[in-house]
């Protein structure tokens, strides 16, 4: 089983790693120094990832690439750190960002409710 990820909860089911937490676990968190805040643009509709370093900000994924669903946000998100020089997220951290996504979208939507559902679902198998 790879290295338990700070902060979260691991569990094997059926070959893959579910993070389990409470819905108040998911909004801006650090990798490597860096703060990860998630933002849904409630005009555009869309998903973006802002990079923090040292309180400033220091970038935008999604703001030449505009993403309309938050599962886009974080497919291309390792490539994007990359370029900064920032070290790729696990699979617990990419399931962290997903959901932040969600939740920054509406915390009480069906979208974030579901996506807690499911990771309540697999906690019980």
């Amino acid at each position: 089983m790879p290295a338990r990820t700070p902060g979260t909860t691991e569990h094997h089911l059926t070959g893959r790693h579910f993070v389990t937490a409470t819905d108040t676990y998911y909004g801006p968190f650090e990798v490597d120094g860096v703060k990860l805040r998630p933002v849904f643009d409630p005009v555009l509709r869309t998903f973006a990832v802002q990079l923090w370093k040292d309180g400033e900000p220091a970038g935008i994924h999604g703001l030449t690439k505009p993403y309309q669903y938050a599962d886009e946000a974080v497919e291309e998100i390792n490539d994007y750190l990359a370029k900064e020089g920032i070290r790729r997220l696990t699979l617990p951290e990419m399931v962290r960002l997903y959901g932040a996504l969600l939740r920054d979208k509406n915390p009480n939507g069906a979208d974030f409710q579901i996506f807690l559902m499911q990771i309540r679902d697999a906690q019980k198998k």
